[in-house]
């Protein structure tokens, strides 16, 4: 079976660190952020100071808004570099088109046909589509509230939100099932993780699609190549045509 193999550009080379600068923003900035807030909810949760019980109620929404916060950011330093990464290939490879402009606008579903018509196969081909399409729903629910994307996050990630309780039968009223609405979600810390290993994740495979479609290898590049095809989950073939 022959590996699927694109026409590598500048844009890949820019990208080669883009897993790295993802997860050290969870690692370096988020998790020691949540965990300041939490052990200050901790802290006044064994005050006996009565009014404490009043700031360890806040403090808790304060948390909920920076894990809003925090996946509205992971999703926009994924698109700045989805977005990027495209641009540098359309520059590239369309340099008489302007396809860079169409890029510099285009909404998720157009950055999705720019890249297969840019690299030759679809994002939705990747492992980690399914969890960076849910991505975009959240960004979109984090900056602009209740929504279409809510809606479907609601569907795709019900544990965002605390369950509720149901009303008496009494006073249940009959019409279509209402949404939770953004400002009751609480994005579990371990989901903003499932999301940068997403990103982190895609561009490790750009990666090795780029390494495939060197045409002269190295040595070292054609064993180390050997070795990850044996390791990897998922190993990208080129469609044939009959």
């Amino acid at each position: 079976m022959t590996p699927f193999r694109w026409t590598n550009c500048y844009a890949d080379v820019q990208a080669s660190k883009h897993d790295m600068t993802i997860r050290s923003y969870f690692e370096d900035v988020i998790v020691p952020a949540i965990a300041t807030l939490e052990e200050k909810i901790s802290a006044l949760g064994r005050s006996h100071s009565p009014g404490d019980v009043f700031a360890q109620a806040d403090m808790e929404d304060v948390l909920r808004e920076a894990k809003l916060a925090f996946g509205l950011s992971v999703q926009s330093i994924w698109e700045r570099q989805f977005r990027a990464y495209l641009r540098g290939c359309a520059k590239e490879l369309r340099p008489d088109e302007p396809l860079e402009n169409r890029v510099a606008r285009a909404d998720w579903k157009d950055l999705q046909k720019h890249f297969r018509d840019l690299r030759g196969i679809g994002l939705d081909n990747f492992p980690s589509y399914q969890t960076l399409d849910t991505l975009q729903h959240l960004g979109n629910a984090c900056r602009h509230g209740d929504g279409a994307s809510a809606i479907e996050l609601s569907k795709r990630c019900p544990d965002f939100w605390s369950p509720v309780p149901p009303m008496p039968t009494e006073m249940h009223l009959p019409g279509p099932e209402v949404a939770p609405s953004v400002a009751m979600m609480d994005i579990p810390v371990e989901s903003l993780q499932e999301f940068v290993e997403a990103i982190a994740e895609f561009w490790r495979d750009a990666e090795y699609i780029y390494n495939e479609s060197i045409e002269r290898k190295h040595p070292s590049l054609v064993a180390k190549l050997a070795r990850e095809r044996e390791q990897r989950h998922w190993l990208p073939q080129a469609t044939t045509t009959k």
